[in-house]
């Protein structure tokens, strides 16, 4: 996959995601939102933030969904422009992060609460296909550098 394509990926799941994170928090400020995400009993945003575990370090759930999306489209905007390696490193590390999360709240979603939030389910693959589009476009850039630094001679020998 070429990198503009790869690219136009990564923003394309931080908006959705930014999207999915906010409407979250909506969901916790108009509880008429949150039956409108109810598929059934298993399926369900009420189970979810009514379960008393939409909190992580004492932070609302939702809230570390919004700020790690506004972190990477603060950090994927200069990326756009400039292709700077240490921009898309932070990517790669807050969106590595954000996995991590995403994987302790899939599991007290489904081991603990016993249900699943088809919102933050949302996020949560939202994440992973950012972690994947930036993990892949620094993966290509190391190879493109390496390369480069190999020199003509090394890469005749190939």
């Amino acid at each position: 996959m070429r990198a503009e394509t790869l690219h136009a990926l990564l923003l394309l799941s931080i908006i959705v995601g930014l999207g999915f994170a906010v409407f979250a928090y909506a969901e916790s400020v108009d509880p008429a939102l949150r039956s409108s995400c109810t598929v059934n009993p298993f399926f369900s945003c009420s189970k979810i933030d009514n379960s008393g575990m939409t909190t992580t370090l004492g932070i609302q759930d939702y809230a570390w969904g919004i700020g790690g999306f506004v972190i990477l489209l603060a950090l994927d905007i200069p990326l756009f422009r400039t292709w700077r390696r240490d921009l898309l490193t932070a990517i790669v590390g807050v969106s590595a992060i954000g996995v991590g999360l995403s994987l302790y709240l899939g599991y007290l979603e489904l081991a603990v609460i016993q249900g699943l939030c088809p919102i933050c389910l949302g996020a949560y693959l939202s994440n992973a296909v950012a972690f994947g589009s930036a993990f892949r476009l620094w993966w290509i850039g190391r190879k493109n550098a390496a390369a480069e630094t190999a020199g003509p001679a090394d890469a005749s020998s190939t």
